[in-house]
């Protein structure tokens, strides 16, 4: 328990000092490149490896061949915890945005550094956030940039795949976007729902192939198509 709570004390003052430290070096570099918002992300991917690395995390990827290079996609991954976005931030071979609750954004430099990044905020009580973060993610990838979707909705409360929300892969066929299954498993121990305590775990990231989703008629079907390419993904023995 002591060794427990040293360990996350320790972590969470390396997410600190490295976030402010990465942050003054790439502001550095912003006059010399363009969009900033590719700098951002990709010193977002490094300052993920390293807090993966220092806590003890070990990921195992496979599949990431499936991962179309030269186009827009839209990344639907199952969410298991907090380590879910750092997992993919660092570990994924494509530069992608995602959807933020939008309290996040109030907090002083590290919202200003997701706007940078690209990220957007999302307004859990607003009736109408759905539909505008639909058209977030269209107007994201028709921009030719990638956007990670999580269609749970929320992280799962015990780890296992929850159900799809049904208009969570809405962009995709309103954009054309191909889906891109990923799987993540592991990440719920690291730190569990309603606990602060940081364990080092093993865990599996496994990318499935992409699935298109070419009309409204195969709509619903094509969401089940995901979920369930998600659902062998996280059954599959290493």
């Amino acid at each position: 328990m002591i060794l427990g709570l040293l360990r996350t004390c320790f972590l969470f003052l390396l997410v600190l000092v490295s976030f402010f430290v990465g942050t003054a070096i790439t502001l550095c570099f912003v006059p010399f490149v363009r969009p900033r918002t590719r700098l951002f992300q990709l010193a977002a991917h490094y300052w993920a490896r390293l807090i993966g690395f220092c806590s003890g995390i070990k990921v195992e990827t496979s599949g990431l061949d499936n991962i179309p290079l030269n186009r827009p996609l839209i990344l639907v991954a199952n969410h298991q915890g907090a380590a879910d976005i750092p997992v993919l931030l660092g570990y994924l071979p494509v530069r992608f945005r995602f959807a933020i609750k939008k309290e996040l954004f109030r907090v002083p430099i590290f919202g200003w550094y997701m706007r940078q990044a690209g990220y957007f905020p999302i307004d859990r009580q607003m009736i109408l956030a759905a539909y505008k973060t639909v058209e977030k993610i269209v107007e994201i990838v028709r921009a030719g940039e990638s956007v990670m979707v999580f269609p749970e909705g929320t992280r799962s409360p015990d780890g296992s795949l929850g159900k799809f929300k049904r208009g969570s892969l809405m962009a995709a066929l309103k954009s054309g976007a191909p889906v891109v299954p990923i799987a993540i498993s592991g990440s719920y121990d690291i730190m569990p729902k309603g606990t602060y305590l940081i364990n080092p775990s093993k865990v599996r990231l496994a990318v499935g192939k992409p699935i298109y989703i070419k009309n409204e008629a195969e709509y619903d079907r094509k969401v089940e198509e995901a979920r369930a390419a998600i659902a062998r993904l996280l059954s599959a023995r290493p």
